[in-house]
């Protein structure tokens, strides 16, 4: 912008400050009361323990000696291409998903295998588009590395979310198999980068349960997703080892939504006599002022909370009632997340941290895996060493990308001017897929 836009825009903003009635400490302190509300029932989301909000020093969450899993630790995550569209229809994307190991001195021969899924939908009867599995054996059997060829074969409209539906199957079918196939490797906490479950996914599977059509109405592939899941979670609980989640970025508004709810249902008033509002558009909106903090040397974070349900259609939902028949250690409600948030000081980042809600059940339990994420996350005043190692390892690159989608002879990639001529590679980052 030129110097006179720029000034122009300045007065505009100087009017908006003045017009926003709450800011700094009063709209910080208007959110820690409404949090308080977020223990009474309702809403789909409840509380765990008293909703607090505590502040613990980085120095002795980095150097917690009461850790019972120790190291190493281990993280899964997968990289995309993002979807490659071609002139003739046919859209593809592949991921490569990778196990990270954190940790001094650890064994970090798992990480050298590899699992790959290129997903293709191509809707001409004269192709013969069929699954097909590759594979290139390493030096020995945990470094295997393996490839799938899967055709998309559910019926779906044709619009820009066929693309992004292509993208989830291949993103959550790689981490999810890979997670599996290698749980022997596995003896620690294991991180994912993400939600615990593939949430888009279940979408699928809980569209088909209540009779609308989705993916999961004509194909095996996603209940087949979010069953590698929960095997991965079972096993893990079998032998003590948490499975955490960490949610780096989230457009969720699942607390808000449960304090406006109670308020209504409770009837809440302020000392004014009137309904408090709730200003505050998603989660990370509302916690960041409740978790707000000066002191660069210490962490914040909150209690724990449960996701109880979500809302389809008219009514309620469980996310796992699709596959209630898969869960091995009780009922869908005792797979529900449940979750904390913590605020990483200089970069005001806001984590939300997830666990099966079983595996959190007994109190001390809940406080050591609570503190093992704090730990981890201090070290480094951000997401667990495992977590950014898996990332790293996994990366496809853009010189990968542009390779990639260049491979085909027989189809011409579809060229996006915004994409492909004006972005950087800065830019094309920030669209990535949101976890």
């Amino acid at each position: 912008m030129d110097g006179e836009a720029l000034s122009l825009v300045r007065e505009v903003f100087d009017h908006l400050d003045d017009t926003v009635p709450r800011g700094g400490l009063e709209a910080t302190t208007r959110a820690r009361e409404l949090f308080a509300h977020l223990d009474r029932p309702g809403g789909r989301v409840e509380a765990i323990d008293e909703p607090e909000s505590f502040r613990t020093p980085i120095a002795d969450l980095g150097n917690w000696s009461e850790d019972p899993w120790g190291e190493p630790t281990y993280a899964i995550d997968s990289s995309t291409t993002r979807p490659f569209e071609y002139t003739n229809g046919l859209i593809t994307d592949t991921a490569y998903a990778k196990l990270g190991v954190g940790g001094t001195d650890v064994d970090r021969s798992p990480e050298r295998a590899g699992t790959i899924k290129t997903v293709a939908y191509y809707d001409d009867e004269e192709a013969s588009l069929y699954n097909e599995t590759f594979a290139e054996p390493g030096p020995n059997p945990d470094s295997l590395l393996t490839a799938e060829l899967v055709p998309f074969e559910a019926d779906t409209t044709r619009t820009r979310t066929l693309s992004k539906a292509v993208s989830a199957v291949a993103q959550y079918l790689a981490e999810g198999e890979h997670a599996r196939r290698h749980l022997d490797a596995i003896d620690g906490v294991l991180f994912l980068d993400g939600s615990l479950y593939p949430l888009g996914v279940l979408y699928w599977l809980l569209l088909d349960h209540i009779g609308e059509t989705s993916p999961a109405s004509s194909w095996d592939r996603p209940r087949e997703i979010v069953t590698n899941y929960l095997e991965v979670i079972d096993r893990q609980y079998e032998r003590g080892l948490p499975v955490v989640g960490i949610v780096k970025t989230s457009t969720t508004a699942q607390m808000v939504d449960a304090l406006e709810t109670k308020i209504k249902r409770h009837d809440i008033t302020d000392e004014d006599g009137l309904r408090p509002e709730v200003p505050w558009m998603r989660d990370h909106q509302l916690v960041a002022e409740v978790l707000r903090s000066e002191d660069l040397d210490g962490f914040t974070y909150t209690s724990w909370f449960v996701s109880t349900g979500l809302g389809m259609g008219t009514g309620d939902a469980e996310l796992l009632d699709p596959v209630a028949d898969s869960l091995e250690h009780g009922t869908h409600d005792q797979y529900r997340r449940a979750f904390f948030f913590v605020r990483l000081p200089r970069s005001e980042f806001l984590l939300r941290v997830e666990a099966p809600l079983l595996f959190v059940i007994e109190e001390e339990t809940r406080r050591e895996i609570q503190f093992k994420a704090l730990s981890e996350i201090a070290r480094r005043r951000d997401v667990p060493y495992a977590v950014t190692r898996a990332d790293r390892i996994a990366r496809i690159t853009t010189e990968n990308r542009e390779s990639m989608r260049r491979l085909l002879d027989s189809s011409q990639p579809s060229m996006d001017y915004n994409w492909d001529g004006r972005w950087s590679e800065d830019n094309a980052s920030e669209l990535e897929m949101d976890d």
